[in-house]
């Protein structure tokens, strides 16, 4: 295979500015001057492989996408998505990800030759609009996925492997944005979220992008791709609040909900109590906001006995979460959270370097691990040594 500086420098160029990277940026971190990285991205000056895998780290991608033959076609969905983001403080690195993880998602189904999971329905032409519409909209892709009354006890993989839907958590540093759904290869919809948050707010999150994709991500006049960002409470979007209502009815549908309030106050003589908000809270795996907001919808509490708990109480959820038995997570855990992969792509990354179709090496980039902590875990798991 031929090395071309141009397709090289082309790649390079296109690679900074994904994370809005000046010329000027690169150059100070590379310790070269500001015209060595302009020659090297107009092909004139070659790049050394010390370099180019010090770039390649820089700006999150494998060296193998600045070695291919051509560059690999960007699709509507991350073009607009990093076009949208381009006058924002948005730590991109994990879009960047996003975009890799789903075309790998794609090359593993080639090499194992597996067919793709069906498509989410698209039901942007239903004229779904309001959030009574929303909760209809939830009853229906509950009873299509057969989920019936019952929690959602891996969203993930509900997603992932039976939706149809490229599902990953990222972890994203800076924290200045917490979800992301997006139109990927072949049209496929890709979602991450935020591996640094809250499992209560992560499922949240999730539950939240798959309304986006249902409702909105195909709709003509619509925008191929969706980024939630902090905004003001004071001016939430027709559409935000439509996928906040699907969220809330998809992962606490009414008559479950109903149910499980009837439960706690036949067994409290009619009383309604915090411990009780955490139970329902922690039996859905949802926050105590979301859980009390639900019971606001269904007119069972006040609001102002929504806000007079989080006022009082709130932040006293994972003490009481703890008295009940449940495991609560340590808010220290947040900074160490890696890259979470869906069992589905996982699957079909072991299966393909069980049948020879890839390298360790591939596999620890595919996973995104270390090839050598990688490397023992699968010699502890044969029982023999992997070259």
């Amino acid at each position: 295979m031929s090395i071309d500086n141009e397709s090289i420098g082309a790649k390079l160029q296109a690679a900074r500015r994904a994370l809005a990277l000046t010329q000027t940026d690169v150059a100070t971190q590379m310790g070269m001057v500001t015209s060595t990285v302009s020659a090297i991205e107009a092909g004139k000056r070659a790049v050394t492989g010390a370099e180019l895998h010090t770039l390649a780290r820089m700006y999150g991608r494998p060296v193998a996408y600045f070695l291919g033959d051509g560059a690999p076609a960007a699709t509507t969905g991350f073009t607009y998505l990093f076009r949208a983001v381009a006058d924002k403080l948005v730590d991109r690195k994990p879009l960047v990800m996003l975009e890799h993880l789903a075309a790998d998602y794609d090359l593993l189904e080639e090499i194992v030759d597996t067919p793709p999971l069906p498509m989410p329905v698209d039901y942007s032409r239903f004229g779904f609009r309001t959030e009574q519409d929303a909760e209809t909209l939830a009853d229906m892709e509950r009873a299509r996925l057969g989920l019936g009354d019952g929690p959602i006890l891996d969203l993930v993989d509900l997603l992932d492997g039976t939706a149809g839907v490229r599902t990953f958590l990222i972890p994203v540093q800076d924290q200045n944005w917490s979800s992301v759904s997006v139109r990927g290869p072949h049209d496929r919809p890709a979602v991450a979220v935020n591996s640094k948050e809250l499992v209560y707010r992560r499922r949240f999150d999730l539950a939240h992008e798959y309304g986006h994709i249902l409702a909105h991500l195909y709709r003509l006049d619509g925008p191929p791709a969706h980024i939630e960002m902090e905004a003001s409470a004071s001016r939430v979007p027709a559409d935000e609040r439509f996928a906040d209502a699907f969220a809330a009815a998809f992962l606490m549908p009414r008559r479950a909900v109903l149910g499980q309030l009837d439960l706690v106050l036949r067994a409290n003589n009619g009383r309604f109590t915090d411990f009780d908000v955490v139970h329902l809270a922690m039996h859905f795996g949802v926050s105590g906001q979301a859980m009390t907001n639900r019971l606001v919808t269904l007119r069972k509490v006040s609001r102002d006995t929504h806000q007079d708990y989080w006022k009082q109480g709130g932040r006293k959820f994972n003490a009481l979460a703890e008295m009940l038995g449940y495991d609560v997570e340590d808010p220290e855990d947040f900074w160490k959270r890696p890259v979470i992969l869906p069992t589905r792509f996982r699957y079909l990354a072991m299966k393909a370097f069980e049948d020879d179709a890839i390298s360790l090496a591939k596999l620890a980039e595919l996973l995104r691990e270390d090839y050598h902590d990688l490397r023992q875990r699968v010699q502890d798991s044969v029982g023999v040594a992997v070259e």
